[in-house]
């Protein structure tokens, strides 16, 4: 099994371009905290010490929502998280705030196990932090761009599909410079999590400005 320090993994984060900072609290548990305009959450590492092989992701926040519909609809559209209503034990109901407001906690987690490399961990990060900007409500996509991207994905699909995937990731941003990895999901059909797994794996091809939530262009011409 690999395993990071505290400081490894803090380096990862900040690799991304967020603000962050180990905190030690009472019981001697170690987490990598991460705020970064206005949204929170924390990255909480294992039992282990100095050497972690886990870590488990966290994000926070209040909905009026019904926390169970809320989470069930999320869970069904995200892979690299996971949303729960807070219950209270006594009554197996969720917390109900003074305000009429739930308890809705975002989560992921993931060990180190076999040969898990630094970039994995920070595609890892990378997507969660997105899936939190947009718990948060912090998405990048208006309703003009959401509707107009509905009606051109399946002709868009139709259209690039004898192209490799990787060449229809690189062909968008030569037609449509600078998009968010949403934004290039919805243009080709495909899921968030496809084209991010994209950018990351070919640094090489891809540069990214921004972390909240990046934004993606080609690095260099497109080989032939």
């Amino acid at each position: 099994m690999e395993n990071y320090t505290a400081e490894e993994l803090l380096g990862i984060v900040e690799e991304l371009g967020l603000p962050c900072e180990i905190v030690i609290d009472e019981d001697q548990d170690v987490s990598i905290e991460v705020e970064f305009e206005g949204l929170e959450w924390a990255i909480r590492l294992g039992p282990e010490n100095p050497f972690y092989h886990s870590v488990v992701l966290k994000a926070v926040d209040v909905s009026e929502e019904d926390p169970h519909t809320f989470a069930n609809e999320w869970n069904q559209e995200h892979i690299t998280s996971t949303a729960y209503a807070l219950v209270d034990p006594e009554t197996s109901e969720p917390i109900l705030l003074e305000d009429g407001q739930h308890i809705v906690v975002l989560r992921n987690s993931f060990p180190f196990y076999g040969s898990v490399t630094k970039e994995f961990i920070e595609f890892m990060f990378h997507c969660f932090h997105e899936d939190v900007c947009e718990f948060y409500g912090l998405t990048d996509d208006d309703e003009e761009v959401e509707e107009s991207s509905d009606i051109s994905s399946d002709d868009s699909a139709a259209e690039h599909a004898p192209i490799p995937l990787l060449e229809q990731l690189q062909l968008e941003l030569v037609l449509n410079p600078i998009q968010s990895a949403r934004s290039l999901a919805r243009s080709l059909g495909i899921s968030k999590y496809e084209v991010n797994h994209l950018l990351y794996k070919h640094k090489e091809l891809f540069e990214k400005e921004g972390t909240s939530p990046p934004l993606w262009a080609n690095k260099g011409e497109i080989s032939e």
